[in-house]
């Protein structure tokens, strides 16, 4: 299916499985890494991440590994200036995945998905790619979440919304993906379910 994103959405998309269990394809990078990070380099290659290696705490309160909203809204906007308030009310809008992660297995190839079939879709793409597909999902009523917050824009409101909420999920990204996840001026993010992507793809459309 992996194949048939690509034809969607261009070479910038990855297949995201939780919990995919012990496969030697997965490299694990040996230092600590942000979400988006992980998302970047999937593109190419199929890596893993855990508890043990996922270093952003955005990412690490959106999959599960901590929760303290406090202390993460002071951080963020000591980083950026933005009213305390303001994250808070942000944050309560962002997920947090409640299915316990023992590892994360992105960059799922079209070979790998005979045996691990991704939970989530992401892709890094251009406006218009967005534009034709909501436009054709419109016609099955299908209508993509576009967050009004740019916090945690990959890790958050794309992956754990996409998952937990079982949305596709649109976003034009955070400063933390634009600067560390390879997220181009001219990219839009989306994230997309498998069983939503199968109807789409299953679909005359």
């Amino acid at each position: 299916m992996i194949e048939q994103v690509k034809s969607l959405f261009g070479n910038k998309s990855t297949g995201i499985k939780l919990n995919p269990g012990e496969f030697k394809t997965f490299n694990k990078p040996t230092r600590e890494i942000k979400f988006c990070e992980a998302v970047n380099y999937s593109f190419d290659v199929p890596i893993e991440i855990g508890n043990e290696n996922l270093g952003c705490p955005g990412a690490r309160r959106s999959l599960g590994f901590d929760n303290n909203d406090e202390k993460l809204s002071e951080v963020i906007s000591e980083n950026t200036q933005i009213p305390i308030s303001y994250i808070k009310e942000g944050l309560n809008s962002i997920p947090v995945i409640q299915t316990p992660i023992h590892n994360v297995g992105l960059g799922i190839t079209e070979k790998m998905e005979d045996e691990i079939m991704p939970d989530i879709y992401i892709s890094y793409t251009r406006p218009e790619n967005i534009m034709n597909f909501m436009h054709q999902a419109a016609r099955m009523k299908i209508q993509p979440f576009l967050p009004p917050y740019s916090l945690h824009s990959i890790c958050g409101n794309v992956f754990s919304r996409a998952y937990e909420n079982n949305l596709i999920s649109v976003s034009f990204g955070c400063p933390e993906s634009r600067n560390f996840g390879g997220v181009q001026p001219e990219e839009v993010i989306i994230g997309i379910p498998y069983n939503i992507l199968n109807l789409f793809l299953n679909s005359e459309h």
